[in-house]
C-alpha cells in the first residue's frame, strides 16, 4: 500500500504538472492540448513510477465499469440540466426548435466526442489524483482539493482561449462557474468512490456536457442567450448549480450506503 507521504508527493507533482501544461499550452490547437493534459500527465506519472509501483498502486479505476452507478451519473447531470431547461420552457425564456435528422446526428457526435474528452479529464482527476489526495486528506477532503485544482485548470481555458464563458458579467460568471465545478467535484468524486470505478464519473461528465450543448443549441432557442446560457442553465448557470448542490448533499448524506472503498488496484 502507498504511504500518505508518497500519496502527497505524487499528488503535488501531478497538480503542478497539469496546471503548468494547462496554462502554458491553453492556446495551442484551439485548446486541445489543455483538454488532453490530465490524460497526458497521468501517463507521465504512471510511466515514471517503478514497475512494482505500477503493478500494485495504479488505482485508476478503469477495470471495473461500475454499471449500477451509470444511472445515477446520468440523472445527476443530464437530469438536472433537463429539469432546468424545462423550468425555463415553462416560464417562456426558451422555446423548442423543430427537430430533424441533423438533430440526431448532432447528439450522436456529441456523445462520442464527449465520452472521449470526458475520459481524458476524468482519468486524471478522479482516476489518478483523487485516490492519492484521499490518502492524506481523507475521502471528502479529496473532493475539495481535486475540485479546487479542477477550477484552476478550467480558468486557464477561460483566460487563455476565446469563446469559453466569454459572455456576461465576468465576476458573476466566474463565481457561478467555480461553485458549480466544486459541486460537480463532490458528485463525481462520490460516484468514483461508491462504484470503485472511474467510468461513472466519465459518464456523468459526458452527460452534463452533452445535455447543455445539445438541449441549448439543437433543441431549444432563446432571445436571451446570456441570461439562459451563462446565468441560469448552460454549463454552470444558477439552476445547474442549485441542482448539483442538492445532488451532492444527497450523496454526502447517504455516503455510507453502497460505498465501495477501493482496496485493490483497478
Amino acid at each position: 500500500m502507498s504511504s500518505p507521504q508518497a500519496d502527497r508527493a505524487q499528488s503535488l507533482t501531478f497538480v503542478v504538472l497539469v496546471l503548468v501544461v494547462a496554462w502554458a499550452a491553453a492556446p495551442l490547437a484551439d485548446g486541445l492540448v489543455l483538454a488532453l493534459s490530465p490524460l497526458l500527465v497521468t501517463v507521465v506519472m504512471v510511466a515514471g513510477s517503478s514497475r512494482r509501483s505500477r503493478s500494485r498502486d495504479l488505482r485508476l479505476g478503469v477495470r471495473s465499469a461500475g454499471w449500477p452507478w451509470w444511472w445515477v451519473a446520468l440523472g445527476s447531470t443530464a437530469g438536472v440540466t433537463s429539469i432546468a431547461y424545462l423550468l425555463l420552457l415553462g416560464v417562456g425564456l426558451v422555446e423548442p426548435r423543430a427537430a430533424d435528422q441533423q438533430t440526431a446526428v448532432d447528439l450522436l457526435v456529441l456523445i462520442v466526442t464527449g465520452m472521449v474528452l470526458a475520459f481524458c479529464e476524468e482519468i486524471g482527476w478522479r482516476g489518478y489524483l483523487q485516490p492519492r489526495v484521499a490518502g492524506w486528506a481523507g475521502r471528502r477532503g479529496s473532493y475539495l482539493v481535486v475540485g479546487a485544482v479542477w477550477v484552476g485548470w478550467h480558468l486557464a481555458y477561460i483566460a487563455r482561449t476565446d469563446g469559453y464563458h466569454a459572455d456576461g458579467n465576468r465576476l458573476v460568471v466566474l463565481t457561478l462557474f467555480s461553485l458549480s465545478v466544486m459541486a460537480f467535484a463532490i458528485v463525481f468524486g462520490e460516484l468514483r468512490d461508491r462504484s470503485g470505478s472511474v467510468w461513472p464519473a466519465v459518464v456523468a461528465h459526458m452527460a452534463h456536457n452533452v445535455a447543455f450543448a445539445w438541449l441549448g443549441t439543437s433543441m431549444l432557442r432563446t432571445e436571451h442567450p446570456v441570461v439562459v446560457e451563462e446565468y441560469l442553465v448552460g454549463d454552470t448557470g444558477l439552476l445547474v448549480l442549485v441542482g448539483t448542490v442538492l445532488v451532492a448533499l444527497a450523496l454526502l448524506r447517504h455516503g455510507g450506503v453502497g460505498s465501495h472503498p477501493e482496496r485493490t488496484p483497478t
